[in-house]
C-alpha cells in the first residue's frame, strides 16, 4: 500500500495508536516521506479539534437551561443530544472513506452482483440516502460526494479482498485497510464493510471487484493487475482483471455523473 493510498481510517488508528506495531511503524515511514500525506494527519487533527471548539462553546448554554421538573427531564435531554450527534456527523462525513451505521442494511432476498444462486462470491453496493440506504444495481449511475457501502457474498470462500478503479486510473483498497494478505471472510448472505465510501471527482465509471480464494494469497499480484488493467481501459471500465489461478472475482459498476 503506497503513501498515495493509505485511507483515511488508517491514518485516524495510526494518530490514535490503534494499528498493529508492525502496521503503525510503515505508515510512520511514510509520513516521514510523504508531505501530502503529513498534510491528511494534520486535516484529521484539526476536524477533531473543530469538534471540540463545537462542543465547548455549546456546554454553558447547556449549563444555563433551566432545569426542567421530573417528567419534562427526558425532553429536554434529547434536544442536546441531537446536537452532539449532528456535530459528530459532520465531522464523520468529511473524510474519504467516511464510518457509518446504515440505517437500513440488506434484505434477505437481495441479489448480489456475481453470485448464482449462493455458490459464487459476488458484491452488493448501497448508496445512502436521506432515509437511510439503496441497493444499487449493477451500472446504476452515482455521483460524486455518494456515500457507497460495500458488501460481499463469500459463497464459502475464506480469504478475500475487494479494490476499485476510478476513471482516472487511480486504484483503492477497500478489504483489507491495510496489510499485504488477502482478509478472512464472514460468511452470510451480504457482509457489509465497516466503513463507507465516499465517491471523489473521478469521471466516467466506478469499477469494483470482490477477489475470493480458498487459501491464503498475497494482496500484492491483485493490486498490479488492477494497476495494469487501469492504464490499459482509460475509457470503459475493465472486464475483469488477469489474476493468479485458483482465485475467483466478481464485479460490480458505477456510471459517474458529475453534480451541477
Amino acid at each position: 500500500m503506497t503513501a498515495h493510498h493509505i485511507p483515511d481510517i488508517v491514518l485516524e488508528r495510526y494518530r490514535l495508536n490503534e494499528l498493529p506495531p508492525a502496521v503503525a511503524a510503515g505508515v510512520a515511514g511514510q509520513l516521514g516521506r510523504d508531505a501530502r500525506l503529513r498534510e491528511r494527519l494534520a486535516a484529521l487533527e484539526q476536524s477533531d479539534d473543530v469538534l471540540r471548539e463545537r462542543l465547548a462553546r455549546m456546554e454553558p448554554r447547556l449549563i444555563a437551561q433551566p432545569r426542567p421538573d421530573r417528567r419534562g427531564a427526558m425532553l429536554w435531554a434529547i434536544p442536546a443530544v441531537v446536537v452532539v450527534m449532528a456535530s459528530v456527523a459532520i465531522a464523520v462525513v468529511a473524510r474519504r472513506p467516511a464510518a457509518i451505521t446504515p440505517v437500513t442494511g440488506p434484505a434477505p432476498d437481495d441479489r448480489v452482483k456475481g453470485a448464482s444462486g449462493n455458490n459464487v462470491p459476488g458484491l452488493a453496493l448501497y448508496r445512502r440516502t436521506a432515509g437511510g440506504s439503496e441497493r444499487l444495481a449493477d451500472g446504476a449511475v452515482a455521483r460524486t460526494g455518494d456515500l457507497i457501502r460495500v458488501g460481499y457474498r463469500a459463497a464459502g470462500r475464506p480469504y478475500g479482498l475487494i479494490v476499485s478503479i476510478d476513471g482516472a486510473g487511480a486504484v483503492t483498497m477497500h478489504l483489507p485497510p491495510a496489510g499485504d494478505r488477502a482478509a478472512a471472510l464472514k460468511d452470510g448472505a451480504t457482509v457489509l464493510l465497516d466503513q463507507a465510501y465516499e465517491l471523489d471527482e473521478a469521471p466516467r465509471w466506478e469499477q469494483f471487484y470482490f477477489i475470493a480464494g480458498r487459501t491464503p494469497f498475497d494482496v500484492a499480484p491483485v493490486v498490479r493487475a488492477a494497476r495494469d488493467a487501469a492504464s490499459t481501459r482509460k475509457g470503459s471500465p475493465p472486464a475483469g482483471l488477469a489474476l493468479p489461478r485458483g482465485l475467483e472475482q466478481a464485479s460490480f459498476t458505477l456510471q459517474k455523473e458529475s453534480r451541477p
